[in-house]
This record gives structure tokens, C-alpha cells and sequence, in this order.
């Protein structure tokens, strides 16, 4: 494992943060952060399949078998040409409700430079967290991604996990992750191992049809 950088770290998290957005109802926030992410579940689901591009191929491909989207699958091929799975994978710890990683670091560089502000809040639920986005978030990640042609990679693999994702919720996510056993059987705090083969024959069995 290299060296930890966690301005990279942080400004992937933005970028996901932003990709997931949505318009911010509360009345006492809406006027300095006019968007908010919800959900911290939601944000470590996504952020898993920025970092495993071969889990993130496996769930396209599942939704191309259920619609028919031949997009979806030119998508999964484009991330195996492109050797994303070796190339780009950032490997993530198994924790007890599964891939986790303490963002606190992260966030509070974000934070500091007034470009999120995290919050805790009791629902009816128990507690979710809000990560409220002023305008001046996006302006950040376009200027990231014109002058630092590098980190553009995540912007847009953000914006592709974002659209896998839809609507759906942090625990939905989950689940649909859960559902593979390489991910699942993962001893606690061991790193989740990648399924790159077995996502590669499935796209090589889908070739030959």
C-alpha cells in the first residue's frame, strides 16, 4: 500500500458528493448550501464502486439483463478495455454492515475550506447524516477538472456510479453489495478482494451469444 493521500481522497468524495445531490429543503440551510447529499451509507455505497471498477461492471451488467440497456453493457466492456480493475482500484475495508472507510479526514478538509458541511441529525429513523453543498462546490470541481486533467477520472465515474445508483437508498446498496459472496464473506477489516475474473468471463460468455 502507498502512502495515504487524502486531499485525492477528499476531493473524490466531493465529486461524488456532488454527482449524488439534491435540492436542500431546509429552510434554515437552503440559502448558503442550496444542495444537500443524503445519507453516509449512500455516500460509502457509491464510493465503493468508484474504487472497485469491477463491482461497479458486475452491477451494470445485471441491469443491461434486467432491461435490456445495451448501453449498460458497453459500458462494462469500455471499463475492462480501459484495465480499470488493475489499474484503478482502491481497495476498501470490510467492516460490520461491509465496505467502510472513516471519512472524517476527508470531510474536514472539505469542510475547512467551506465546500461541505457534514451534519448528524435525528429522524425518525434514528440518525442520518446530511452533507450540505453551497454553489461554490461545483465551481471547485469544474475548476479541478479543467486544470488537473487527472482527477477528471473521478468526476465522471462519479457521475457514471450516480446514475447506476438512481434513486436508491444507502441500505439498498448494501444489500445489492452483500449479495456477492466474495464481498459478503469478507473477514472484518480485511480489504474486500476484487471479482475481476470472474466479471471478465461473464463478459466473454456474454461475447459468444
Amino acid at each position: 500500500m502507498t502512502e495515504r493521500d487524502y486531499k485525492r481522497d477528499a476531493i473524490r468524495i466531493l465529486f461524488i458528493l456532488e454527482a449524488g445531490k439534491k435540492a436542500n429543503t431546509d429552510p434554515e440551510l437552503v440559502e448558503r448550501y442550496p444542495f444537500v447529499f443524503v445519507g453516509e451509507k449512500r455516500l460509502q455505497g457509491m464510493d465503493f464502486w468508484v474504487r472497485y471498477p469491477d463491482y461497479l461492471a458486475l452491477e451494470l451488467l445485471e441491469q443491461f439483463q434486467k432491461s435490456g440497456d445495451s448501453g449498460k453493457l458497453d459500458i462494462a466492456r469500455a471499463i475492462y478495455d480501459g484495465e480499470e480493475p488493475s489499474l484503478r482500484t482502491i481497495p476498501m475495508l470490510r467492516k460490520h454492515f461491509g465496505a467502510y472507510e472513516p471519512l472524517d479526514t476527508a470531510l474536514a478538509i472539505l469542510e475547512c475550506r467551506g465546500l461541505v458541511r457534514p451534519q448528524r441529525r435525528k429522524t425518525a429513523v434514528g440518525y442520518t447524516h446530511f452533507f450540505h453543498l453551497p454553489t461554490k462546490a461545483s465551481e471547485f470541481c469544474e475548476m479541478v477538472s479543467s486544470e488537473f486533467s487527472v482527477l477528471d477520472w473521478y468526476r465522471d465515474r462519479a457521475t457514471l456510479v450516480a446514475d447506476v445508483v438512481g434513486s436508491r437508498l444507502g441500505k439498498e446498496l448494501k444489500a445489492v453489495q452483500h449479495a456477492r459472496r466474495e464481498y459478503h464473506d469478507t473477514e472484518i477489516l480485511d480489504y474486500i478482494p476484487t471479482i475481476t475474473e470472474w466479471v471478465k468471463n461473464k463478459l466473454d460468455e456474454l461475447d459468444r451469444k
